[in-house]
């Protein structure tokens, strides 16, 4: 294997991404960037008719999540005086 299949990113059909943009419209709250919190969400609001696609949709909105920085997680620093 080349380095140059190493750099390749994640390429995912127009199935995957036509389900996860739908869902995004219309349930886009609900999904954060944590991979098995929106697995959940899934599980919920949809039915797959595979393991498979549930993942890879999950791993869409993931995706599409975190180049957002819309996730629900937030991280909280506290400075100190010195």
């Amino acid at each position: 294997m080349s380095s140059f299949c190493a750099s390749l990113g994640k390429i995912y059909d127009s199935r995957v991404k036509g389900v996860a943009r739908m869902l995004l419209l219309k349930y886009g709250n609900l999904f954060s960037d944590d991979y098995y919190a929106n697995k959940q969400v899934l599980r919920k609001i949809a039915v797959f008719q595979s393991k498979k696609l549930l993942n890879r949709v999950a791993g869409y909105i993931t995706s599409v999540k975190s180049s957002e920085g819309g996730g629900q997680r937030e991280e909280v620093v506290e400075v100190g005086e010195e």
